[in-house]
């Protein structure tokens, strides 16, 4: 689509744990600025970790901590797209969203440099998730580019509307998705666990601003599955081929014409 809705998408590959990952970065850091990735830098961030354990003697629930985390970004010269590589994973997250091929191939090159320095055993998680923005322009509305199924009161109610939130968990043959749509007034953005970790947005989708919707999909397979790139290739695809499904239950005939 030459208007297509899409605004960050996020692919990510968990696989067998390397403590010693600081060994391996000169190597994989020289071979990402050779694949156009040239911008390298540390951070550190803090995981939230959420206790499954009964209450303690006084009837509180444990209290939630926070764990220091190390991660290296590789991003482009644009500052459009990053890989980052952590011990055990590694995602590529792009606002500048061109087709699903180029958005693999680009994911499964990097993780390539990455196996070609450490070898690999297995990956257990593959994730791929999209959020696209529906901005019906002054002359429109919402519900011609959305079904009835996911727009919830929407227009029923008096008042200003704060938010409308649509949430479907499917099982399926590949694993598990997600299928969010949220409605509400303002300017488009992400949710706050992505928002401080994304590159920046397009600014022809935050700027806008006005009654909108987002659609946020998220499907993953939690498999434990020797290191094969054409396997997790074959399992990127399948994971698409279940958002674009999604994705056309939601949206209707007017909005795939008004994108294309």
């Amino acid at each position: 689509m030459k208007n297509a809705p899409v605004y960050f998408t996020v692919a990510q590959i968990r696989f067998n744990p390397i403590l010693d990952m600081e060994a391996y970065l000169t190597t994989i850091q020289e071979r990402m600025r050779k694949s156009h990735f040239p911008d390298f830098k540390r951070e550190k961030i803090q995981q939230l970790i959420l206790p499954f354990a009964p209450p303690t003697d006084g009837g509180q629930p444990p209290n939630p901590s926070f764990v220091p985390r190390a991660r290296c970004v590789f991003g482009n010269i644009d500052r459009t797209s990053e890989f980052i590589l952590e011990h055990n994973a590694m995602a590529l997250q792009t606002t500048a969203y061109d087709t699903s091929e180029k958005f693999f191939k680009t994911m499964l090159d990097g993780l390539a440099i990455v196996h070609e320095a450490i070898l690999l055993d297995f990956t257990e998680r593959v994730g791929l998730r999209y959020f696209d923005a529906v901005l019906p322009k002054n002359d429109e509305l919402l519900p011609q580019y959305l079904t009835s199924e996911v727009l919830g009161l929407y227009n029923k109610l008096e008042g200003n509307l704060a938010h409308s939130y649509s949430e479907t968990v499917t099982m399926n043959t590949v694993g598990q998705m997600v299928s969010r749509v949220i409605i509400q007034n303002g300017k488009v953005g992400l949710p706050p666990e992505v928002m401080m970790l994304a590159p920046s947005i397009n600014p022809k989708f935050t700027e806008p601003e006005g009654i909108h919707a987002i659609i946020d999909t998220d499907a993953f397979c939690e498999t434990r599955d020797p290191f094969s790139l054409d396997r997790l290739n074959t399992r990127l695809i399948e994971l698409h081929n279940e958002i674009e499904k999604s994705f056309k239950a939601i949206v209707t005939p007017f909005a795939i014409k008004a994108w294309e």
